[in-house]
């Protein structure tokens, strides 16, 4: 499979295979840059297919953000700071989340971490005893996790009631689906899927929560 970069000619080329065969594309007679990684509606896609590299990027921007806010945002008022993260910096951290939800648990303490970091800004706690858990309690804030993951659901329901125009989606939804006697009509059934990745992609994965 193969992702073109038109603004800047260049071309990720993507594979399953663990040797990779290198191959020179050319437009217009001229060839093009090989990469492996892109940028494509803001999602870094990666020639292996994996989200490290974008996980990073999306912590190390939302942190930029919060440090800002930090340096910027000179109120007491905890309210404030607490809608500012809202606004501002949690939407870098969920933006197409479905796509990229992490299922190692390296990546998502990565991503929870970053969410501490701005519970210590928001009710201005930086001393080491205080209690980072206790913080989110009292804010009353969700794990990103627990967030991903409600998104992942609201997909899937927007997917099988069709308010949304995907076809395609929908389609190998159908076709991966094994209804059986004691099933609903409305059930789904995780196909049998040889590798790890295959079942932490969206759609297993939603539908084992």
């Amino acid at each position: 499979m193969m992702v073109f970069n038109t603004d800047k000619c260049k071309v990720l080329t993507i594979s399953r295979k663990r040797r990779k065969v290198q191959h020179v594309y050319h437009l217009n007679d001229a060839p093009l840059e090989s990469v492996e990684s892109v940028k494509y509606l803001g999602a870094t896609i990666t020639s292996d297919l994996k989200w490290t590299q974008h996980i990073n990027n999306t912590v190390n921007k939302a942190n930029n953000v919060l440090a800002f806010l930090r340096r910027n945002l000179r109120v007491k008022s905890s309210d404030v700071k607490a809608t500012a993260y809202k606004t501002l910096v949690r939407p870098i951290v969920q933006y197409a989340s479905t796509v990229w939800d992490p299922s190692s648990k390296n990546l998502i303490h990565k991503v929870e971490m970053f969410q501490r970091r701005a519970a210590r800004f928001t009710l201005n706690r930086y001393h080491n005893t205080s209690s980072v858990t206790k913080m989110l309690q009292e804010l009353d804030w969700t794990t990103l996790e627990q967030r991903r993951k409600n998104d992942r659901l609201i997909m899937m329901y927007k997917i099988h009631n069709n308010p949304t125009p995907l076809s395609a989606l929908d389609y190998s939804i159908k076709q991966a689906t094994q209804l059986t006697r004691v099933s609903k009509p409305h059930s789904y059934q995780v196909p049998y899927l040889r590798t790890e990745s295959h079942r932490h992609l969206f759609f297993p994965r939603t539908v084992r929560n």
